[in-house]
């Protein structure tokens, strides 16, 4: 275990023990984790004017909110984009791409298409009344623009080929053979296909005050024989200074590291993918790209939306030479969510769920029960068991507002020193438990030691440890396979409860 999850241990138990009451930091439903993604394409440089030179030729001169439709062809096909929200006030009108229905749009590479179209300009006028509108590309052009404006007759441009200088794209109206030159930049929108202007942004981040409440998540994997499921601890049911409200409940119940836990738990809030791959996929797709049968199943159930991701094939970084290396770079998947009908790839950084384990994640106590909350520890091994008594009061003497008790001890009846105790308590908290360990018991294992907890509520907890090999022990939590332990630390607990009866301090190696 982590010098820093036994710092927490040992500063929560000592402090109860105290009877000061410790702030508690929850999570009630935003992780504690910032989202560096925005969403959608690279759109750096993109202004929401039209990227031009100092001196150019208007080819257009629209307002661009009496847009209606533009569209555009080039060799990936026809495309449009519709208006669908006139102006109102000093609200822009809305656009839509036509061929994304279903899937989100990148709004920004969307309006800068209007914008440009609006106010198409050229930089210089290459050839007027050009007889060859050939040799610049133009007799059989790369991609042709059409825009439909209010009042206005439909006005189309083909455009050519890359000029030898580069940058610039030759283009002329329709009717016309005068032959410009047109920013790449600007040209470039009309060479692209429908995927090039869907939103990478799958799942928007809630605000701060509404984050929706987990009820349940499951990870499900075809490298696992087991699944991981996390669900909402109610409040009550936290223990202090835990700062997830979320525990794992399934292949073992452990509360979660939440600087370790939150792209799990909070993860699809927030996703983005790198690129999207296919839209509107069909079974045949989802077979290529590995999703018929998916590698990993999230399921997220919430009191709002719930989601379903599936995560496919894996993506592999290419090398400088172009060529596939063993480096997974993310992911192909698919997201059942609105407007999501579309296979993506998603980084593999922002996928977890294809990699975590439990050990990830937990915080890796066999049990979080305070000992303010104490009432019997039953303890039975092959040699030895004890039967430990806790009684706490209030000390009638605090004239303070601080809750403080006076503890007693009994172990088979007798009175013991309280702090030896408590060091004890903090040693059992400290079981070592930086070993999952998930397959089920077989029947055959020989039951080594038993220790059941039960608190001043009456709530129970087992902890029973089997004989493996080498010197190590399987436990088993509330009937849950959970850890494997070396068997020393299980003799050293045993030995350090007869010391308590001795007054002797506690050995603290195993």
């Amino acid at each position: 275990m982590n010098s820093k999850i036994k710092g927490m241990i040992v500063g929560v138990v000592v402090l109860v023990c105290l009877g000061i009451t410790l702030a508690v930091l929850t999570l009630t439903g935003k992780p504690d984790t910032s989202d560096s993604s925005s969403g959608g394409a690279d759109t750096s440089g993109i202004k929401d004017e039209l990227t031009q030179d100092e001196e150019t030729i208007a080819l257009t001169e629209l307002d661009k909110n009496s847009i209606s439709k533009l569209t555009f062809t080039n060799e990936s096909g026809s495309f449009t984009i519709e208006r669908t929200e006139e102006a109102k006030g000093e609200a822009p009108a809305k656009w839509t791409f036509t061929e994304l229905s279903g899937v989100k749009q990148n709004d920004t590479f969307v309006n800068a298409c209007v914008n440009i179209a609006s106010s198409l300009k050229g930089r210089q006028l290459v050839e007027e009344n050009a007889p060859d509108l050939a040799k610049y590309g133009l007799k059989e052009p790369k991609a042709s623009l059409t825009i439909t404006a209010d009042g206005q007759s439909d006005i189309t441009f083909n455009i050519g080929i890359e000029i030898a200088t580069g940058g610039y794209y030759y283009i002329c109206k329709q009717g016309s053979s005068d032959v410009y030159t047109v920013l790449g930049a600007n040209a470039g929108y009309f060479f692209e296909d429908a995927l090039y202007f869907c939103s990478n942004s799958l799942v928007a981040t809630p605000a701060d005050n509404a984050w929706p409440t987990i009820e349940r998540l499951t990870i499900k994997r075809q490298d696992l024989d087991y699944e991981m499921v996390f669900v909402t601890v109610p409040e009550d049911e936290i223990p202090v200074g835990m700062s997830s409200n979320q525990a794992l409940i399934e292949p073992v119940y452990q509360f979660l590291n939440i600087t370790a836990s939150a792209g799990v738990t909070h993860g699809i809030w927030g996703l983005s993918a790198s690129e999207a791959v296919v839209l509107h996929p069909t079974d045949e797709d989802k077979e290529k790209y590995g999703l018929t049968e998916p590698f990993a199943k999230v399921i997220l159930d919430t009191d709002d939306t719930d989601y379903t991701l599936s995560v496919g094939s894996p993506v592999y970084a290419l090398n400088e030479e172009g060529e596939e290396t063993t480096t997974v770079s993310g992911y192909y998947c698919y997201l059942n969510a609105e407007d999501t009908d579309c296979i993506y790839i998603i980084p593999a950084a922002s996928c977890p769920w294809a990699t975590v384990v439990p050990g990830d994640i937990i915080i890796g106590m066999m049990t979080s029960n305070l000992f303010v909350d104490l009432d019997k520890i039953s303890i039975e091994g092959k040699d030895k068991s004890f039967d430990i008594d806790i009684y706490a009061q209030e000390d009638s003497n605090k004239d303070d507002d601080i809750d403080d008790h006076i503890y007693e001890v009994k172990i088979d009846g007798s009175e013991v020193n309280v702090e030896l105790f408590q060091s004890w308590y903090v040693y059992w908290l400290e079981c070592p438990t930086n070993e999952t360990y998930f397959v089920p018991l077989t029947g055959d294992e020989e039951l080594y030691l038993t220790i059941k907890i039960t608190l001043e509520n009456g709530k129970e907890q087992v902890v029973e440890f089997y004989e493996a090999t080498n010197r190590r022990l399987i436990a088993v939590i509330d009937g849950k396979v959970g850890y494997m332990i070396p068997t020393s630390y299980a003799d050293t607990l045993l030995t350090n409860v007869q010391r308590i009866i001795d007054g002797q301090e506690m050995i603290t190696t195993y």
